[in-house]
């Protein structure tokens, strides 16, 4: 049985006619690395890959003052080692650092990562805490798409039928704030995690929580996160925010069932390691550049 046609868009007007031409029997690609192994397994069975590597513009990293313009043909590697991001927003490339194992690092995508959607992704959770905006364009032209507005579901986004991604927008983390991002694996070092927990906190004068930010990944359909709960924690000393939150958080979330954890086990871990996280952070925020 034969695969795939696979055919190398070279322009955003390629990328869309073939799109259009193949509909919904059509998939774009770049790093290809879930792709593959979903072709191997027999859960997909498209018509046509259309690899999109060879687009121009979609592979630089640009800095500014307030924020990160990372492109999608980015791989993880490069958001992990280079020192424009390091010194930017060290969370972010810690956390694409953790994925996996450098093989797949160095040939996954930013924008892969994200068109995906996969609940047991680490750096969607880092994007939704760090208020992230996607970048995507389709033929009716460029779209931002709030992080918190981007994935939908199981491998469900908000992008629209012909839309691709080019980009994500990541601000930095607000001066003297620290942040963390927490990862829990029941099996193999290399495995995905039974929960993620991406924490900003920002310290008031006092040493009390002045923003707290929380988002769990991994252990529910989407990345989650809650700014009610986090506006409960503002002025409360860490340790107490700390234990608020986990405890709203294990009890607001919907978490799921597969091998690397029972919905039971990881409300449970919730509890734990959302605390982990926030009193993580506060420590990294007490000794942060104001």
């Amino acid at each position: 049985m034969s695969g795939p046609a696979v055919h190398r868009a070279t322009t955003l007007e390629e990328t869309w006619d073939l799109l259009e031409r193949y509909g919904d029997d059509g998939r774009i690609v770049a790093g290809s690395t879930a792709i593959t192994i979903m072709l191997r397994q027999g859960l997909i069975d498209p018509a046509a890959l259309i690899a999109i590597d060879r687009l121009p513009g979609l592979s630089e990293i640009e800095v500014s003052a307030d924020r990160l313009e990372i492109g999608a043909l980015v791989t993880h590697r490069r958001v992990e080692m280079d020192p424009s991001v390091r010194e930017a927003i060290p969370v972010l490339a810690s956390t694409f650092g953790r994925v996996a194992n450098v093989r797949v690092r160095n040939v996954a995508t930013v924008g892969g990562v994200l068109a995906e959607a996969d609940y047991a992704s680490d750096p969607p959770a880092v994007l939704l805490a760090l208020d992230a905006t996607v970048h995507a364009v389709g033929r009716d032209g460029p779209r931002d798409i709030a992080m918190a507005d981007f994935v939908l579901g199981f491998y469900e986004t908000a992008l629209q039928p012909g839309e691709i991604v080019t980009g994500v927008s990541v601000p930095r983390v607000p001066p003297g704030a620290g942040a963390t991002y927490e990862k829990y694996v029941t099996r193999s070092s290399e495995d995905r995690p039974c929960i993620g927990v991406a924490a900003i906190v920002r310290l008031d004068a006092a040493g009390s929580c002045a923003e707290v930010r929380v988002a769990i990944g991994a252990a529910t359909e989407t990345p989650t996160r809650y700014t009610d709960v986090e506006a409960d924690a503002v002025g409360r000393r860490p340790g107490e925010a700390a234990a608020v939150i986990a405890e709203a958080y294990a009890e607001r979330i919907d978490p799921l069932d597969d091998l690397r954890g029972s919905s039971w086990y990881r409300r449970e871990m919730a509890r734990v390691w959302v605390g982990r996280a926030i009193q993580t952070a506060a420590q990294a925020a007490q000794t942060a550049t104001p």
